[in-house]
């Protein structure tokens, strides 16, 4: 997601990692088997294996993935697996993305609470209301309600398609409930509705009696617009997808449009007993980084790559983000990543290890586990270490294997009664493979998955386009099967793939697609979810990005009745019209994101920003007092050498964050800014902000009925004298806060 103009694009990265343990006292009360799954919204991006007859099963799996899409809530579903019949929910654990940051990197134990059809929404609706008051032929006044449904986003997939929305609106009072209804849009989770509905409000009344800006304030107080979201079920029940509601006391004689997030409906699980669900436990790491351009981040890189250099190495910035952080793995992952890209690391983690060899006064324990320079050597092992390995000992395994030559085995090794003869036809079977080698490496597989593929520009009649079939990537081709251990069906060479890129989704109406570009026609492919589908999309473009002739342009929607959806051209050969995302250089190896992992160093250091200043102060108390220390200070745990260095280091440090947390401030601001009611990105979660927003216009409303009833002495008395309540000419009551 970015949010800015041209060289100013500021990127929004989220990621999630964490483990989920075990559930415990789970019902019903027999032994049942149970799997647990991760949902962002309504969508699964994540499942564990089956536990079989259990009450309370140990799962102990690890997650961790990037999250390519805005989400509302974050979901953990415990499922009683059905071997007939549809899998049972059992209960959930939802947690909104703005608490997320009360959970991380602690273990917690949520209590599950019930599943109902009713609570189970996501997506939002796009509403204009207005007031508007008619006089009628014979001069009698009528309140009227316009209500303008323009369209919704992100409707959640029912049974793994989309749904065929349709809303109703409604008009609620203590005596009235009338409501009307949209057309039904097929196959859509952003259904363009675009209809416009009219409600009478209050009651016909005389106008030369009435004002005609007056409302009637006892009917408009218990008046409330509600839009139910539904999916059309056919032959089946319809089911419930959100509702909103909007309290008609906010308009007034006021136009008012803004995004709503869909609501469950209030009495959707009140009867459920949430004690008895059971519960579960998890370790959640949630992390959002505003990634700002390349330049804002020069200063504090700088600083970061000079730290190999720095004398000593424990006064330097990357070792004190190292000690400021309650776990070091959260430091680490960042540092070594963005020393390895500029190719800093080698001599850091070698000051590192012999600050570790000179401070260790026990041979045993030298290189903990948990040290730094530890840490520092697995972290980019596991960058490095495929391609490590594959180097330096592909070669000699390679000769072991081509080379036949005998093997002595040792006699001291054989135990009394061991006869070596019969072992003697291991040495056939292994002499097979190795007389006639062959010299081909076998190709390594990537990854696979079952995924629905569309057919390649046929139109079967009676026959699905879609079809679901299991996919195959190795180093050497990208191939479907009609199942896992089938014969391939189609295969792809990866030095053909010429574009990996998404597929917008109004092309076939189908989320999380993405298209293969090779020789012939592209190959369309929907993944399962949002999540794999943006991993299948990376994993392709590592494995293609030397490929010669990759394509610089693509179009982003797919050629059907004889156009291309995007730009109209009719060609099907025509040159795309949007420049390809993961158009990379074809000599990287290791894409390393170096923003993103400065970023993730300034986040670090701006939540220790405490620690920052203690260790700061501890200088300047070493500094000033030269004596020895007889009792613990709190800067005990800091491994502080050089005061003086690690004083001016700190002091760099804090500058930099200064200057950094005002230009994500500026971005904040100028975001805030930018936004309008109506405008796809604010949404009003609750009644309460329209409230706030119609209240924070209030007074420029107010100005404008005076102005136009003329009421400039009567004005002149409210700017003069401020009352909470002042009483206007025509009976109209103005209710005025903060005036």
């Amino acid at each position: 997601m970015a949010a800015g103009d041209g060289g100013d694009e500021v990127r929004v990265l989220q990621n999630l990692r964490g483990k989920i343990y075990d559930a415990k006292h789970l019902v019903p009360n027999k032994m049942r088997d149970f799997f647990c799954t991760i949902n962002l919204d309504q969508e699964e991006v994540f499942r564990t294996q089956v536990v079989e007859k259990s009450l309370s099963p140990y799962f102990g799996e690890e997650f961790y993935f990037e999250i390519p899409r805005t989400f509302q809530w974050l979901s953990f579903y415990i499922y009683d697996k059905s071997v007939l019949q549809k899998d049972l929910r059992i209960g959930k654990v939802s947690i909104k993305k703005e608490d997320l940051c009360n959970y991380t990197g602690k273990e917690n134990w949520f209590m599950l609470q019930p599943v109902d059809s009713n609570s189970e929404v996501q997506g939002k609706v796009h509403l204009e209301l207005k007031l508007n008051e008619l006089i009628t032929d014979n001069g009698s006044v009528c309140q009227q309600l316009v209500v303008h449904i323009k369209e919704c986003h992100g409707l959640p997939l029912i049974n793994g398609q989309n749904c065929d929305p349709y809303a109703t609106v409604s008009l609620v009072g203590p005596s009235r409930n009338d409501q009307k209804k949209t057309k039904v849009k097929k196959k859509t989770s952003n259904p363009q509705f675009n209809e416009t509905f009219y409600f009478e409000v209050t009651r016909s009344s005389s106008y030369t009696k009435k004002s005609q800006f007056q409302v009637e304030e006892e009917d408009i107080e218990k008046l409330e617009v509600r839009v139910d979201l539904w999916n059309n079920g056919n032959l089946v029940q319809d089911i419930f997808l959100g509702e909103i509601k909007v309290p008609v006391k906010v308009l007034r004689n006021d136009s008012f449009q803004a995004w709503y997030l869909l609501q469950p409906r209030e009495n959707g699980n009140k009867s459920s007993k949430t004690d008895d669900l059971g519960s579960l436990r998890l370790n959640i790491c949630y992390t959002e980084d505003c990634v700002l351009p390349s330049e804002y981040y020069t200063s504090l890189r700088n600083l970061l790559l000079k730290s190999s250099d720095v004398q000593p190495i424990s006064a330097s910035a990357a070792y004190i983000l190292s000690e400021v952080c309650r776990d070091k793995y959260d430091a680490v992952l960042p540092l070594v990543r963005l020393l390895l890209h500029h190719h800093k690391l080698v001599p850091f983690v070698a000051a590192v290890a012999e600050l570790d060899l000179r401070d260790t006064q026990e041979a045993n324990t030298i290189f903990r586990g948990n040290s730094l320079a530890t840490r520092c050597v697995d972290e980019m092992m596991k960058i490095v270490g495929k391609h490590y390995l594959k180097v330096t000992l592909k070669p000699v395994i390679d000769e072991i294997c081509e080379s036949p030559k005998p093997c002595e085995i040792d006699p001291i090794k054989l135990r009394e009664g061991d006869n070596v003869e019969i072992n003697m036809f291991l040495d056939d079977v292994s002499s097979t493979e190795s007389k006639e080698p062959s010299g081909v490496s076998e190709p390594v597989h990537l990854k696979e998955g079952e995924m629905y593929k569309r057919a390649q520009g046929r139109t079967r009649i009676g026959k699905k386009n879609f079809k679901k079939r299991w996919f195959c990537l190795t180093s050497r081709e990208f191939t479907y099967h009609k199942q896992q251990d089938k014969e391939p069906i189609f295969t792809i060479p990866i030095k053909n793939i010429l574009a990996v890129e998404k597929l917008d989704e109004n092309s076939f109406n189908k989320k999380n697609m993405f298209q293969v570009l090779h020789g012939e026609k592209p190959l369309y492919i929907q993944a399962n979810n949002c999540v794999e589908a943006s991993e299948w999309i990376e994993a392709l473009c590592r494995v293609t990005r030397c490929n010669q002739k990759r394509l610089s342009f693509y179009h982003p929607s797919a050629f059907l009745n004889g156009s291309w959806l995007c730009c109209k051209a009719t060609g099907e050969s025509s040159q795309g019209c949007a420049r390809c995302t993961a158009d990379v250089p074809a000599d990287t190896q290791i894409e390393i994101d170096g923003d993103r992992e400065t970023e993730r160093i300034y986040s670090l250091f701006t939540i220790n920003r405490s620690k920052l200043q203690k260790l700061e102060e501890a200088c300047g108390s070493i500094a000033v007092y030269q004596g020895p220390r007889k009792e613990p200070d709190d800067y005990s745990n800091f491994t502080i050498e050089d005061s003086v260095a690690t004083f001016h280091t700190l002091q760099q440090i804090i500058d930099i964050l200064e200057k950094l947390s005002e230009s994500h401030e500026k971005y904040q601001k100028k975001r805030s800014s930018s936004a309008k009611y109506g405008k796809n990105g604010p949404v009003v979660a609750s009644m309460e902000a329209s409230v706030r927003s119609y209240s924070a216009n209030l007074p420029a409303i107010l100005e404008l009925i005076l102005i136009n009833l003329r009421l400039e002495e009567t004005f002149k008395i409210i700017k003069s004298n401020p009352a909470p309540t002042p009483q206007l000419n025509h009976g109209t009551k103005c209710h005025i806060q903060g005036w």
